[in-house]
């Protein structure tokens, strides 16, 4: 049976989207049977137990968090879930150094996430290279290999 991956996102400009889209990608051409949907069609309890991987994508909001309608609370409802999981998380922001994707990985690394990949930072719509940053991230994180080590500092957040 294939390899169950969860790419789940919020994005009101279309720019995290393309980065989920990129992310799914990159996971199914490790042959993972992939889940993209953006966060209102899905529900947490459902994809922390029926997902082996899941990738999460944002964009930064106000001071620099998550989105706080849907993605905020459903990254919180999945935390129990997240034991021993694989996961990733990316998005899109204007301005910011990626501290909201930072914060927001430590918070899902705490609760049992594993993170392979560091996380994937576009500015505005993601131009070819963060394309290919967030493919890599989804075949890192459904395919179960740790990050290669021969990138750019700044490729990632």
């Amino acid at each position: 049976m294939a390899e169950k991956t969860a790419v789940i996102f919020y994005s009101s400009t279309g720019n995290t989207e393309a980065m989920a889209e990129a992310v799914a990608v990159g996971a199914r051409s490790c042959g993972a049977e992939v889940l993209l949907a953006p966060v209102a069609d899905v529900d947490a309890e459902t994809i922390g137990k029926e997902y082996d991987s899941i990738l999460l994508g944002c964009s930064a909001w106000g001071v620099e968090v998550i989105e706080e309608a849907q993605m905020h609370p459903f990254s919180r409802k999945l935390e129990p879930f997240l034991k021993g999981k694989r996961m990733g998380v990316f998005g899109s922001c204007g301005w910011s150094r990626g501290a909201w994707l930072n914060s927001w990985e430590s918070e899902l690394h705490f609760a049992g996430g594993i993170f392979p990949a560091r996380p994937v930072l576009a500015y505005g719509y993601p131009d070819e290279d963060a394309l290919k940053r967030c493919e890599a991230l989804g075949r890192i994180v459904a395919g179960g290999k740790e990050e290669q080590t021969d990138h750019k500092e700044e490729e990632t957040v």
